[in-house]
């Protein structure tokens, strides 16, 4: 049911992206890109719950797998000479 539940979610979020998101509504739509922001929200919530990860697609996105900044051993200092 829920596998079910996430496809439906994913093609009319993906519908509502693709055919509604670009038509422009400015007179009907006072704040224009929040409700693509939760259509795009939802459709890759929905992609990843069946197993699609989108993520890696958008360059905005948060990446769970980000790699800490390497730290400098304790012994090695930056040095800088004022003249």
């Amino acid at each position: 049911m829920k596998r079910t539940l996430a496809w439906i979610g994913a093609i009319l979020s993906g519908l509502y992206l693709l055919i509604i998101g670009p038509l422009p509504f400015p007179a009907m739509d006072p704040l224009p890109f929040i409700d693509e922001v939760v259509a795009l929200g939802f459709f890759l919530k929905c992609t990843s719950c069946l197993g699609y990860d989108l993520k890696n697609w958008l360059p905005f996105m948060e990446k769970k797998g980000k790699s800490r900044p390497v730290s400098r051993p304790a012994g090695k200092k930056d040095v800088t000479i004022d003249v």
